[in-house]
């Protein structure tokens, strides 16, 4: 008899939690993330004097930590497969973000032309804030939506034949 197996690395390994879990654990790592992201853009708008380049360059730090963390921790998914595109649809949600915190920031800089760096901070914080729901929802239902088969040991279970005429018979788990 012949048992024939799919490859583990066929593809990522992913165990979903409940989505309880996951908002814990995606709010866990948002709180982190927007700590970096507030933190990166005070530094950057003291050394760079402006505000939207600051904001740009932290938020793209920080999402890119963010997807690894999420990737890994929210949605379980393990393995190198799929990394790259996880990565470019993050960036494609970080651009809802951005558009919302520059959008917050050339509004303020309107109406208060010479607010302080305190008060765009808020400004950013709120923002992103606002953008975290949308975020999770495109993290859950695209970015890391299950494609094909999601473990290849449950979903192609490996199989059972020989040389006789007998039909092939699957392999219980």
């Amino acid at each position: 008899m012949t048992v024939v197996r799919t490859p583990a690395s066929a593809a990522p390994v992913r165990s979903r939690g409940s989505v309880p879990r996951e908002l814990l654990v995606f709010a866990v790592i948002g709180v982190a993330s927007t700590v970096l992201h507030l933190g990166g853009f005070v530094v950057l708008r003291t050394l760079l004097g402006t505000p939207q380049v600051a904001n740009a360059v932290a938020l793209l730090v920080a999402a890119v930590a963010n997807t690894w963390a999420n990737r890994r921790w929210t949605f379980g998914i393990r393995g190198r497969e799929g990394v790259a595109r996880h990565q470019l649809q993050g960036l494609l949600v970080l651009a809802l973000t951005l558009a919302m915190t520059s959008g917050g920031l050339a509004l303020l800089a309107h109406v208060a032309p010479d607010a302080p760096t305190r008060v765009e901070t808020g400004v950013v914080a709120v923002t992103t804030v606002a953008a975290t729901a949308v975020k999770y929802a495109a993290m859950r239902w695209w970015v890391f939506a299950p494609r094909g088969p999601q473990n290849s040991a449950t979903t192609n279970p490996p199989t059972e034949s020989s040389n006789s005429t007998a039909p092939v018979q699957s392999a219980s788990s």
